[in-house]
């Protein structure tokens, strides 16, 4: 990732922060989508790309319902942690993080 890369996911996390702030979830969403389509774009590949447009529309509901929480405010943290891991170039640790996060939202109770 490039520093440019990496002001591109702080940036989508001011966006997020603020959405959660005001109860806004598409802005949430939408800015979730940003900070996390990065490492994905950068990372080129194809099969992790067709996984999550598979499953997105199925986490969805779970991400509705974390962001409307109080653990909204702790995936802004999340976001901080991921972001800081990829700026120190910490692919295990980015990795077992995000992996973490989405595996977590089977735990989001409906």
């Amino acid at each position: 990732l490039t520093e440019a890369d990496l002001e591109t996911m702080r940036e989508a996390n001011r966006r997020f922060r603020a959405a959660i702030e005001q109860g806004d979830m598409e802005a949430a969403l939408s800015a979730d989508d940003d900070l996390h389509g990065v490492p994905v774009r950068v990372a080129a590949n194809q099969a992790l790309t067709a996984v999550l447009d598979q499953f997105t529309p199925v986490l969805r509901r779970a991400e509705r319902l974390r962001f409307s929480t109080p653990d909204g405010w702790a995936s802004v943290a999340r976001h901080d942690e991921l972001i800081r891991l990829c700026a120190e170039g910490d692919v295990a640790g980015a990795g077992a993080l995000a992996f973490d996060t989405f595996h977590s939202l089977s735990t989001t109770e409906a």
